[in-house]
């Protein structure tokens, strides 16, 4: 006998990645072409990304995670059951709090988003 944790499998439509950045939310839907059930089991180089618009309360919620977190950074994982326009779509898998966004498309603009924070964190300080 031993400690088990089972989850439901998802009937999902697709994967979203969300790495939120101080109030600067990025989110790509993230798309296997062997149709994989998990998008790590395969190429990562062969992955597809296309921008997704995150529903605004979902992302509302997000900010609050990070926030009751005391974090202001945070990779989310989420399931979508539908094309992502409805909150209802979006299952929430996962936040990484030191997740990784370099092989993302939008890389540039998350680093941006990383210099501004510290930048303007660190302004008043001597």
């Amino acid at each position: 006998m031993t400690a088990h944790l089972f989850q439901a499998e998802v009937p999902k439509a697709g994967d979203v990645r969300v790495t939120v950045v101080g109030r600067r939310v990025f989110a790509q839907r993230i798309s296997a072409p062997c149709g994989a059930l998990d998008w790590r089991c395969g190429s990562w180089d062969d992955l597809v990304h296309s921008p997704v618009t995150v529903p605004s309360v979902v992302e509302t919620a997000l900010h609050r995670y990070l926030a009751d977190s005391g974090l202001v950074f945070g990779c989310f994982d989420f399931a979508l059951t539908g094309d992502g326009s409805s909150p209802d779509d979006w299952w929430a898998i996962e936040c990484n709090p030191n997740g990784q966004w370099g092989w993302l498309p939008d890389a540039f603009a998350i680093t941006e988003a990383f210099a501004d924070i510290l930048s303007t964190e660190g302004s008043g300080s001597s």
